[in-house]
């Protein structure tokens, strides 16, 4: 008998950015580790850094290049004994309706969860993503959305490049975090927005260290709301 079997495991499956990943995985511990560490989640993570680039890869008709990994990638977590699974960018989640079943129901739908975040949060939030998960329409696409787009500010073409640019791919190795918070805020308050959506597992880094520095932003953050739903180990029958 594993130490594990019984549990739920969740999967991680990172590398896209590996930082982000790690700042997830962290996430999850400090919103579920108590008295007892042993009672703490069980993860199974696969930080595998060498996916194409996504928004490169999808904007240019090149999906194969990602799903063909992305399906070895979620295999390999299910045989580590994963029983969700996270997938660490909110690009990849184009290919999700391409992946096989069963895997496609192990995987945490990151678009539906926001969806279900802006539904329960006050105030109009700035769409915070990548220009392929925009230009793709990642979120947009999801069936909930239209009960939710009147809370959603999109940037124009002009600042949406710049929070491709200028925010998020720079946290995709180590930067100063108070420099990108204060282009966010910039952002924020040239859009009137009470808040923002965490469209990129970059952003959920910069999210958490807002959080920390106190800001008082209204955020929904779906990689935040799966870490707190750990909080509760449950059994798997």
């Amino acid at each position: 008998m594993t130490v594990t079997e019984g549990r739920e495991v969740l999967g991680i499956l990172g590398g896209m950015g590996p930082l982000s990943s790690a700042e997830f995985l962290k996430t999850v511990y400090e919103c579920t580790l108590g008295e007892r560490e042993q009672d703490a989640p069980a993860v199974v993570m696969l930080s595998d850094p060498g996916f194409p680039d996504r928004t490169t890869a999808f904007l240019s008709g090149a999906d194969d290049t990602v799903l063909g990994p992305l399906v070895d990638a979620l295999e390999r977590l299910v045989a580590a004994g994963a029983t969700r699974i996270v997938m660490c960018c909110m690009t990849v989640h184009h290919l999700l309706p391409r992946v096989p079943e069963p895997l496609r129901g192990r995987v945490v739908c990151l678009p539906a969860l926001v969806a279900e975040l802006l539904h329960a949060a006050e105030g109009r939030h700035l769409l915070i993503c990548s220009s392929g998960t925009r230009a793709l329409r990642v979120l947009e696409r999801e069936p909930s959305w239209e009960r939710v787009r009147d809370r959603v500010i999109l940037a124009s073409a002009e600042d949406q490049a710049v929070i491709h640019r200028d925010l998020i791919y720079p946290m995709k190795r180590p930067t100063d975090l108070d420099a990108q918070a204060a282009l966010l805020e910039d952002l924020l308050h040239r859009y009137g927005a009470d808040g923002f959506v965490v469209g990129c597992s970059e952003v959920h880094i910069l999210a958490r260290h807002l959080e920390r520095r106190g800001s008082r932003r209204g955020v929904v953050d779906p990689f935040l709301a799966v870490a707190r739903s750990l909080a509760r180990v449950e059994t798997v029958a």
